[in-house]
């Protein structure tokens, strides 16, 4: 089994490349946007929806078959087309680039893996299953979201960071370990038998 180590990347102006068509590539294109990543697409017959998509945002749309040359230059790239042979040749060149790549249901293709995330505000929790079961990833993430906005943690984490802002640096530990001693999470996990 793939063991993963997980980090965030900071992909703040740096070029990202989606390849693929339709709805999950829009979906992974928009998260690289609000990460603030300078995003291009490639896409070989793009849809209306991916067409209107990139005149939105002003991205570029390269629209062919990807191929390993589209990650020159690439921080980071996802391809989000159910193709096993397409998968492989681009993550075989994606390792010769050194670029993280994800192929979405092709881990095997793949050297980095997306983790479902719950944010609110400051605040990031990612679930990671090992890209072997990414529907559950994405559900426990749902009930997090739930949960977190049920709290307020976004107003919470917010007053927490300008608290820290005033609190000199060598009393921060005290001060915010204090205040943050009461925060629990009450509840139980049900899953289905």
């Amino acid at each position: 089994m793939t063991r993963y180590f997980p980090l965030a990347l900071e992909v703040d102006g740096r070029p990202c490349v989606v390849l693929g068509n339709g709805a999950e590539a829009i979906r992974r294109a928009s998260a690289l946007l609000e990460a603030g990543a300078i995003v291009s697409l490639v896409a070989e017959n793009p849809s209306a929806e991916l067409r209107e998509f990139v005149a939105q945002h002003g991205l570029a749309l390269a629209e062919r078959r990807p191929r390993g040359s589209d990650l020159d230059g690439c921080w980071l790239a996802v391809f989000s087309e159910r193709d096993p042979a397409l998968a492989a040749e681009l993550g075989a060149a994606a390792n010769e680039r050194r670029v993280w790549f994800c192929a979405v249901d092709e881990p095997r293709a793949s050297n980095y893996a997306h983790m479902a995330q719950a944010r609110a505000g400051l605040v990031t929790v990612s679930v990671s299953t090992s890209g072997k079961a990414p529907a559950l990833g994405r559900r426990l993430s749902e009930e997090l979201r739930r949960v977190f906005d049920a709290a307020g943690l976004a107003a919470f984490a917010q007053k927490l960071a300008e608290l820290r802002e005033r609190t000199p640096s060598a009393e921060r530990g005290r001060v915010l370990g204090e205040a943050v001693a009461d925060v629990e999470l009450e509840g139980r996990l049900r899953l289905p038998e």
